[in-house]
């Protein structure tokens, strides 16, 4: 798929990038690729900016859960882009590869890292224990409802890059193994 110029961009696409721009600081290339539907990409936009609108997951715990998304999407270019924006929000390099994975060191995130996994890997079927262990961890029903929220948004625009196969914009996470990490498919 092509990539759209945002020095060329007009209509609607421009106001999609103008609204990338202001969230993200900048047009990544699967934005680029987006904007040729821009509506798709406005509706994405808006569900970020919704989601980060009175949240109680912190940003860093929103990007722990963006990186596993990544990795059980087999997203490498989403694990890249979550390693550069996971890292602005706090989260350490270690605590994104350990992500990767569903892993952590603090009970808390690996809980929630646990929840999200089975969230994904079972298609929303999450068993009771492993909603208790979250809620005993200390999410809330809100914040439960926000990282199904984020897994949505980041599926969205992962199976956009898998479609469109942009060009990278940031360096590759050499831990990352989509094999080892991603989810089967079938």
């Amino acid at each position: 798929m092509s990539q759209i110029d945002p020095n060329t961009a007009s209509g609607r696409t421009k106001e999609a990038f103008d609204e990338a721009t202001r969230q993200f600081g900048g047009v990544i290339n699967l934005f680029r690729v987006a904007g040729n539907a821009p509506n798709v990409l406005k509706g994405f936009l808006a569900l970020n900016a919704h989601l980060n609108d009175g949240a109680e997951l912190t940003g860093r715990q929103v990007e722990l859960v963006a990186m596993l998304v990544s990795a059980l999407n087999h997203c490498d270019y989403c694990v890249n882009v979550h390693m550069k924006v996971g890292m602005a929000q706090g989260a350490t390099e270690d605590e994104l590869i350990k992500a990767l994975a569903a892993k952590s060191d603090d009970p808390e995130i690996e809980a929630l890292l646990e929840f999200t996994n089975t969230v994904v890997r079972n298609r929303g079927m999450v068993p009771a224990d492993v909603l208790s262990k979250a809620r005993n961890a200390g999410f809330s029903d809100k914040a439960l409802l926000e990282t199904i929220g984020v897994i949505g948004q980041y599926t969205l625009i992962q199976y956009v890059r898998h479609v469109a196969d942009p060009d990278h914009d940031f360096p590759m996470v050499g831990e990352f193994d989509a094999q080892q990490h991603g989810a089967a498919f079938g």
